[in-house]
Formats: C-alpha cells, structure tokens, sequence
C-alpha cells in the first residue's frame, strides 16, 4: 500500500544546520516525504557555516533533495545568519536566494524571514557572539549526549530574550509591510504571537 502523503500550499523549515554533527537528517527527510506541497520555503540556517568538509553524506543527501524538489515546485532559501557565505551553493541547487519571502495564499499575505535581523545580541555584539558560536560548537564535540548544550539552550537569559525580541521585530516588520502572517527561524523556539492591526 503506497503512503498517502498530506497535501498543503507551503512547507516551511529553518535552523536544520547542515554540517552540524546534531543535524536531525532522518527527521528531515521523512518530513520532506510525508507532505505534498506546492513550496518549499527553507526559512534561514539550513546551512551551519560554509565548511564543506563537515557535511555528511546524509546532508549531501538533503540538499539534493532540495535540488530535486526545485525542478518540480518553487523553492525559496531564505538566508539565515549562518548562510550568508552560501548563496551561492543556493544558486547552483537552483534555489531562489532572498533575504526575505512574501506569497499570497487565500487573500492573505504571509511573510518568511530568518529572524536574526531582529536579535540585538547578536548585532550589538558580534565579536562576543562569535566566541559564543566557537565556544558552543567545540562544547556539542564534548557533550555527545546534548546534557550541558540542553541545559543551556534551555536556561540561558540572552537566548530567552532573543525569542521575544525577535517576535516584536517580526511583528513590526509584518505591520509595516501589511502581511497578515509572519514566520521566522533563529530561536529554534516554538512561539506563536498574535497581535492585531
């Protein structure tokens, strides 16, 4: 008995950091294989860095099958703050390349933006934040069981504030350009705020 897969307009995905040893390929890929959409908005930090020898065989695999799904249905890359350096990679898959995405779906206009755009951390202090990513990577090479990365992640005060700054910078920005909804990446944190006007 073949799958029947679940049909919807567009798929989003973000934060998947190929080239990280804690990339979830397996979920990816299956996530890929279970909808039937018509667009694929990969919304920032699919990629961890531009180090080409840290990608797996299975991110290799991900990356063609965002080279396939782009022959077949539209597929947008917009760029996170960890693919800046990749946009050409982007291009040579065949991949729109933005920094920001709007559609139309049912009347109503919608917005796909990375989010780090709105982190005040990461761009008041960029030497500082910088040593953090060199510190947490070398930390995830330790920690193979994710116990200390978790703990951080999960208690550090920036990281908290990050998600709420990042919400009322995607907000003003959904105002201002009259878009009803608005996606971000970045938190790697579920969040939903709804605001009107």
């Amino acid at each position: 008995m073949k799958n029947i897969k679940k049909k919807i307009n567009t798929l989003i995905i973000s934060d998947i950091h190929l080239g990280d040893s804690s990339t979830r390929c397996k979920e990816i890929l299956s996530l890929l294989k279970k909808y039937s959409f018509k667009r694929l908005i990969l919304n920032g930090d699919i990629l961890d860095g531009l180090n080409f020898n840290r990608l797996h065989t299975k991110h290799w695999e991900i990356l063609s099958k965002f080279r396939e799904l782009s022959a077949k249905r539209e597929v947008v890359w917009v760029l996170g703050n960890h693919d800046a350096p990749g946009h050409v990679l982007f291009k040579l898959l065949g991949i729109k390349v933005c920094h920001r995405y709007s559609w139309i779906y049912n009347g109503k206009k919608f917005l796909a933006i990375h989010g780090h755009q709105f982190d005040k951390f990461l761009s008041n202090n960029y030497i500082l934040s910088q040593i953090a990513f060199i510190f947490y990577d070398a930390l995830k090479k330790i920690d193979k069981k994710r116990i200390l990365v978790d703990y951080i992640k999960l208690h550090n005060k920036t990281w908290k504030r990050g998600s709420s700054e990042v919400a009322k910078g995607a907000l003003r920005l959904a105002k201002l350009l009259k878009a009803d909804y608005v996606f971000c990446g970045h938190t790697h944190k579920l969040l939903e705020k709804k605001k009107k006007g």
